[in-house]
């Protein structure tokens, strides 16, 4: 029986909590509340973690976009920072403030860079072009993140200091990202030289090719009628595409045309005819 019980079963009124109880609840909840905070900080950790990986894709991405325009990948900013400048993206971004104080750390081979070849792990895994890097919640880059110019980095680590967070881009994907313009230079290829023909052939301005034609070049009057040319849709009625492949760029829309520059463009990723500005692809 315990002290309380005892007293109230012999007379004595309950005034409260002996020392002992009060001692022993006190514990309970001190446990309760080291086990809580330590529940809390762990999943703050979790979702900082969450957040600085969502935030490194991001920028990913934004390089890949830079390099789809481009076709290199654009120099750190001063002390091997992203260059949001150059990816327009805001300053919140270039410093890894979710996770930590510092700034990612961003090192890339073919911005002119002196590094051949990028190592994570002591791999080069599908040729390494970029490495981009969180110093994780210690504040420092560990291992073999802690010398950014020798172009050798971890992902993984091996001990339990080590927070890092890196990911990483290979120029095989920069090759994927940017093989649709290849396929719109040799199409634009095609629609040039179909223009041409019909500029220099249709010498009675019917729209067709004349088969009357006199000199190498198949041009019978020497004359150059860009006029003749008003898109896509004048070569095919006169004959000269029949490819639905040439018609169309990647994205679907059709190939704009340059009358002043005499040659086919695409309007690029973002669909939308820009004369040959924006994103559009001019080759």
């Amino acid at each position: 029986m315990s002290l309380s019980l005892y007293r109230i079963a012999h007379g004595h009124s309950y005034k409260g909590f002996t020392l002992v109880e009060l001692a022993i609840t006190m514990a309970i909840i001190g446990l309760l509340t080291v086990s809580i905070v330590g529940l809390y900080a762990a999943v703050g950790k979790r979702q900082r973690e969450v957040n600085t990986k969502k935030e490194m894709e991001s920028i990913r991405e934004a390089l890949l976009g830079y390099y789809r325009t481009y076709l290199v990948l654009p120099s750190p900013a001063s002390g091997y920072r992203v260059p949001i400048n150059d990816l327009d993206l805001p300053p919140t971004v270039q410093m890894d403030e979710i996770y930590t104080e510092k700034y990612y750390a961003y090192v890339a081979t073919n911005d002119g860079s002196p590094l051949s070849e990028l190592k994570v792990d002591g791999q080069s895994i599908g040729n390494t072009a970029v490495v981009l890097i969180s110093s994780g919640i210690n504040l420092k880059f560990d291992e073999s993140n802690s010398d950014l110019t020798d172009g050798e980095y971890t992902q993984e680590g091996t001990t339990d200091e080590f927070d890092d967070i890196l990911i990483y881009l290979s120029a095989n994907e920069l090759a994927s990202a940017i093989a649709w313009r290849r396929e719109i230079e040799e199409e634009v290829a095609v629609l040039n030289r179909a223009a041409q023909i019909l500029a220099e052939n249709d010498d009675d301005g019917d729209g067709f090719v004349d088969e009357d034609s006199t000199d190498a070049s198949g041009n019978s009057d020497s004359m150059t009628n860009w006029n003749l040319v008003t898109g896509v849709q004048s070569l095919v009625n006169a004959g000269l595409i029949s490819n639905p492949d040439h018609i169309v760029d990647p994205w679907g829309i059709e190939y704009n045309w340059d009358s002043f520059g005499h040659e086919f463009y695409s309007a690029g990723p973002n669909k939308t005819d820009e004369g040959c500005g924006g994103d559009d692809i001019c080759p």
